[in-house]
């Protein structure tokens, strides 16, 4: 999150996208990182739940004035802002719907109140859609979304789509593990030159850090080769259904990614070094999804590369179901 801790410093910062996508936990984690004094104008929720919300996404509470105005209150919220802005080292408003039956104009309130302040101190503006107007305004604009796919995983997103001070960025897989705050995945780039070496154990040769691929039309033949690995593996099943079924491994290897919230967790565990002896991530079912999901998946298991040395994706289908995955993959072996 540092790209967008970055431009929140300066200027105005709107932050949009649908209810429960995660934009009240960006806003805060960006809020902590820019001052120890942050003057937050609620029309949502009240002190008590932002204080816990701060605590989740390893925010420091202390920082927070938290401020929530009643319905009948909210045209005071410019007049206030005004008056007390310059006691804080910034100004968050969420979100800034809950100004819209109060005033005439929203993009005006923006422009004459908020945009002015925001030359002296970081003002951040949540909003439940995205108001054209004010994506005009702000000197920044982050997007924060989600979506739910076949195999009922919710993924979360963020990504920089404007910004004064450098160009937008990349799209963010984000989620919120307890105790830590937010986890963001950034795509894996080139690793530069990495040791060839022999695996003999699955037959291949290959760069440390590879993805392999292992297919073959029916389950015997893998498990024979996963046997060789099993002691120092991970089990990762997406889905239903295992592509090793028979293998025998203790239950505390196997992971069901029952939500894709399980990946942040196995990330957290891999970057603590709970797992020290683990070399092997085997994934199984993702021939269960469609082509236009897998690629997510794809995206958050080549972030774990840099915790383990090879990342193994075991399916059981057809050659044509096969060839799907094999372009994810630095090394096919087919049975």
């Amino acid at each position: 999150m540092s790209e967008l801790a970055e431009v929140v410093r300066e200027g105005l910062t709107l932050i949009y996208g649908p209810p429960g996508a995660g934009k009240t936990s960006i806003a805060m984690r960006l809020a902590d990182t820019v001052g120890n004094r942050v003057m937050w104008i609620s029309t949502t929720e009240g002190p008590n739940f932002l204080t816990l919300a701060a605590k989740r996404v390893g925010a420091s509470p202390e920082k927070f004035a938290f401020l929530d105005f009643p319905r009948a209150f909210r045209e005071d919220i410019a007049k206030y802002v005004l008056e007390h802005a310059h006691e804080y080292d910034a100004v968050v408003v969420d979100s800034v719907n809950g100004l819209a039956s109060s005033i005439p104009s929203l993009e005006k309130l923006a422009h004459s109140v908020f945009y002015q302040i925001s030359r002296d101190r970081p003002v951040i503006l949540v909003a439940e859609e995205e108001p054209r107007n004010l994506h005009y305004i702000a000197d920044h604009v982050v997007h924060v979304w989600y979506k739910i796919n076949s195999v009922g995983h919710l993924i979360r997103y963020f990504q920089l789509e404007k910004s004064r001070k450098r160009p937008p960025g990349p799209r963010y897989i984000f989620d919120i593990v307890e105790g830590e705050g937010i986890i963001y995945i950034t795509m894996a780039g080139t690793r530069g030159h990495q040791e060839i070496i022999i695996d003999d154990k699955l037959g291949v040769e290959v760069p440390l850090k590879s993805t392999i691929c292992l297919g073959a039309p029916s389950v015997k033949k893998v498990v024979k080769i996963l046997s060789n690995i099993k002691d120092e593996a991970i089990f990762l099943q997406i889905g239903p259904w295992t592509s090793y079924r028979g293998l025998e491994i203790k239950s505390d290897q196997e992971v069901v990614v029952s939500t894709f919230h399980t990946f942040f967790e196995l990330w957290n565990r891999l970057e603590r070094r709970e797992l020290p002896n683990v070399r092997y991530l085997v994934v199984s079912g993702l021939l269960n999804l469609s082509e236009d999901e897998i690629y997510d998946y794809f995206y958050i298991l080549y972030a774990f590369q840099d915790y383990v040395d090879f990342l193994v994706i075991v399916n059981i289908g057809s050659s044509e179901e096969l060839e799907k995955l094999e372009k994810y993959c630095a090394e096919s072996v087919r049975f």
